[in-house]
C-alpha cells in the first residue's frame, strides 16, 4: 500500500512541479503584457469544464483553432503538448516524433483516449491552482 502511495503522490508531484514551470514560462512570456496574462489565466480556469461538457478533442480543436503565434492559446496548447510528451504523465505519453496534440489523441483508441483525457484535467488542475496563485490580476 506504501508503494502505490508513493507512486501516486511522486506522480502528482511530478504534475505540479510541470504545472509550475509553465505557469512560469506564461509570467516571463508575457511579461509587462497584463492582458495576456490574464488571457492565460481565464483559459486555464475555463478550458476543464469545456473538456468535461464537449470532450477533449473537441476542446483540443477549439484551443489550436483559436492560436496564433505569441497568444495565450498557443502557449497552452504547446505546454499541453509538452505535457503530454514528458515522463510525468503514466500508463500512456505522446510519442517524441509526434507533432500534433489533436491528431494524436483523436487517433487513439476509446480506452487511451479516457485514460487521456484524465490525464490532461489532472494537469490542468495544477495549471489553475498556480495561474490562480502565480499571476496577479490588475487593480481597478
Amino acid at each position: 500500500m506504501a508503494e502505490k502511495e508513493s507512486f501516486i503522490t511522486k506522480l502528482e508531484k511530478g504534475r505540479a512541479e510541470f504545472a509550475y514551470r509553465c505557469v512560469e514560462e506564461a509570467k516571463q512570456t508575457f511579461q509587462g503584457e497584463s492582458k495576456k496574462q490574464k488571457e492565460y489565466k481565464s483559459y486555464v480556469k475555463k478550458i476543464p469544464s469545456m473538456v468535461l461538457s464537449n470532450g477533449l478533442g473537441q476542446t483540443l480543436a477549439f484551443v489550436k483553432a483559436k492560436s496564433e503565434r505569441g497568444n495565450a492559446y498557443d502557449l497552452i496548447y504547446k505546454q499541453l503538448t509538452e505535457y503530454m510528451k514528458s515522463n510525468h504523465t503514466t500508463r500512456i505519453s505522446m510519442p517524441q516524433d509526434e507533432d500534433d496534440l489533436v491528431r494524436w489523441v483523436i487517433s487513439e483508441n476509446s480506452e487511451k483516449y479516457r485514460y487521456i483525457t484524465q490525464e490532461i484535467l489532472a494537469f490542468l488542475q495544477w495549471l489553475k491552482r498556480f495561474a490562480e496563485g502565480l499571476i496577479e490580476e490588475e487593480e481597478e
